[in-house]
């Protein structure tokens, strides 16, 4: 294998570890969301009858909250219902809108980590080229007063 392959092979081995730490730090973050205290979930409100029905879906699908005013006491049941469940869908296609523009936000913080990756590589390649050069150098220099034969 000459330097050239190896040091391609090191730099596609480094592009992929930095890649898998920059995808586990972020499926961490959003585990941490999924379970975490009410507080740093995100969340989304619907409403329906003019707002006198509310709904509060938090991150993970999960029904939070539902308030009825209580002027639509003497509606139909029915009629409550459709509220109710109109309500709740205005809920969760908020948080979905939410849950998609933090998903997108995490991809286009990937997108820049990853970016920066060729620029790095390519000096942690030129270190270790002329770190290379050295010992070469110092082999051949060692090498040449030893008397030792050298190797053909």
């Amino acid at each position: 294998m000459t330097n050239d392959s190896f040091s391609a092979a090191a730099s596609l081995d480094e592009l992929l570890t930095r890649t898998q730490q920059a995808l586990s730090a972020m499926r961490s973050r959003a585990a941490e969301h999924a379970d975490g205290a009410p507080d740093e979930l995100l969340r989304a409100e619907g409403g329906a009858a003019g707002g006198r029905v509310r709904a509060v879906a938090v991150q993970g699908g999960r029904l939070e909250s539902v308030t009825v005013a209580p002027e639509l006491a003497g509606e139909p049941l029915d009629t409550l219902c459709g509220h109710v469940v109109a309500a709740v869908n205005a809920a969760l296609t908020e948080l979905d809108a939410r849950v998609s523009a933090s998903a997108r936000a995490d991809v286009d913080a990937l997108a820049a980590r990853l970016g920066a990756l060729p620029e790095q590589s390519a000096r942690d390649m030129e270190r270790f080229s002329r770190a290379m050069e050295g010992v070469a150098a110092r082999i051949r220099r060692d090498g040449a007063g030893s008397g030792a034969p050298r190797p053909a």
